[in-house]
């Protein structure tokens, strides 16, 4: 799946200032493009209308959107993350004909999973009913894109991928800019055209590169229960995301916008911010990082293929732990500079999206905590690479337990602690994934040959053995007849002078 960063580090190569900017720019996209179309749109209605006019409605669409962007990315993360197993998998085995089915059969699947939420809000939440379809609309685009966010990693076409959200946003932005004032449902009537466009293209790169749509649509059911586990884990980080906020939006500062919803401004601003103080350093890795483990985990694979010696294939594991280190130790200083920037001048930050200081505290806090959170999030990509989805699987756990725990901690403390849950969470995930990557390193042969062997893993029917009679055929031996030791002493005796 990582078919985009080596077009992109092509493209990286080429000897111009313009390629470096250009490759940053389509990976960022291609790592994050929904949360950057998300965050944009968000911050659009406030920048382009005055706050005493169009506040209201502002802070509606944004509540809309949280919940909507909150419920779908939680709730559709295992199916995500399945569709990106099966289709590495269909690419491994030269079976592109029946990707486009997956990829559809995902769509439906998360559609019906996302339903019952689109039904509670439809008849549940106060709002004008044109608001409410609105909202509907809404979650089902973000859904769509969330399923069509892993496979835009297998999408060589970039400049098509970046334009697709580049034009939705500008159409958001038109029919904007072609209102005087505004309510919730024109705000969310925008986004979905907008959103509608981009997941048109989008969907329109997927079935163009992987051909027509036939059979195995629902092929996702059957991964999911084969890869439970990796499901499992896709749900615990979705949730373990989100559970900081949801914890927030109860705290005596939170907001209640149209609807009865809640939410906590300020909090919520503060995290989207941190977050992309994050996606250079993870645009960086794919584009660099992830390509150069791609091709030093395919050579130790192959070397155990072509049953090299235990020399050649214990280089070969060096090789792979000396380059994952290498490329984190860039990654890593590359992500500190951000970090350091964004914790000396936080206030130049928080006025281009127009937040008061009081959140400087709780900024530089969720800064810190997202740089600890991108690097466990690294981990576990790399850790991906070696199936090790039970070892994933607790990393999310301990980041959805910790992030509930220490946020729900500090939310009875008060205000001054506000975002320490956060920063504390990320620690403890990223301590405890270092520890477990890098005692998967060390036993990366253990992984591939008895872990990762499917002989040994994988249950199969066992042979019947059956007991078979028959009669013993004999020849005469040398102590036939031989019945004390008289007789054998004499036959060594024999034996011995014909010696």
């Amino acid at each position: 799946m990582a078919g985009i960063g080596f077009a992109l580090r092509d493209l990286m190569a080429k000897d111009s200032l313009w390629a470096i900017l250009e490759s940053q720019i389509h990976g960022v996209v291609a790592v994050a493009g929904p949360w950057f179309f998300t965050i944009v749109t968000m911050a659009l209605p406030s920048l382009m209308f005055d706050r005493e006019t169009a506040g209201d409605a502002t802070a509606g669409f944004v509540t809309v959107l949280l919940y909507a962007f909150s419920t779908s990315l939680a709730l559709t993360g295992p199916i995500a993350i399945t569709l990106t197993r099966l289709v590495s998998d269909k690419m491994f085995r030269h079976e592109t004909q029946t990707i486009a089915s997956s990829f559809v059969g995902a769509v439906l699947v998360a559609f019906l999973v996302v339903s019952p939420v689109a039904i509670v809000g439809l008849f549940t939440v106060e709002l004008p009913i044109a608001t409410r379809m609105q909202a509907v609309v809404a979650l089902g685009l973000v859904t769509v894109n969330w399923i069509a966010a892993p496979m835009l990693s297998t999408i060589h076409q970039f400049r098509l991928l970046t334009s697709s959200y580049a034009l939705g946003t500008g159409v958001f932005w038109l029919i904007l800019r072609s209102r005087t004032e505004v309510e919730v449902h024109d705000l969310l009537m925008g986004f979905n055209v907008g959103m509608g466009l981009t997941n048109a293209i989008l969907c329109g790169l997927v079935l163009h590169n992987f051909g027509h749509v036939g059979g195995h649509t629902f092929h996702l059911l059957g991964g999911l229960r084969k890869y439970w586990d990796l499901a499992l884990g896709g749900l615990l980080y979705g949730a373990g995301i989100w559970v900081d906020k949801w914890l927030m939006w109860t705290a005596p500062e939170h907001v209640e916008s149209l609807g009865g919803l809640s939410t906590y401004p300020t909090y919520d601003t503060v995290v989207f911010v941190a977050y992309v103080t994050t996606v250079p350093a993870l645009a960086l890795f794919i584009i660099k990082a992830e390509t150069q483990l791609h091709e030093v985990c395919a050579r130790f694979y192959q070397a155990i293929q072509r049953h090299a010696d235990r020399r050649t294939i214990e280089l070969a594991r060096v090789e792979v732990r000396r380059t994952f280190y290498l490329a984190g130790r860039d990654v890593a200083l590359f992500q500190a500079i951000l970090t350091l920037l964004a914790v000396a001048v936080p206030t130049l930050l928080l006025d281009l999206v127009g937040m008061p200081h009081a959140g400087v505290f709780m900024f530089r806090f969720c800064v810190i905590g997202a740089a600890f959170h991108l690097g466990a999030l690294l981990i576990t990509v790399v850790l991906f690479y070696f199936d090790s989805r039970r070892t994933v699987l607790i990393i999310n756990a301990v980041f959805l337990g910790s992030n509930l725990l220490l946020t729900w901690v500090t939310l009875q403390l008060g205000l001054r602690w506000y975002g320490v849950g956060y920063f504390m969470a990320g620690i403890v995930t990223f301590c405890t994934a270092w520890v477990l990557l890098d005692r998967a390193m060390s036993d990366l042969l253990i992984l591939a040959f008895v872990r990762q062997n499917p002989a040994i893993t994988e249950s199969a029917p066992r042979a019947v053995i059956e007991t078979m009679y028959f009669d013993a055929k004999t020849s005469p031996g040398p102590l036939d007849g031989v019945e004390t030791a008289d007789q054998l002493e004499s036959i060594d005796t024999r034996d011995a002078a014909r010696g």
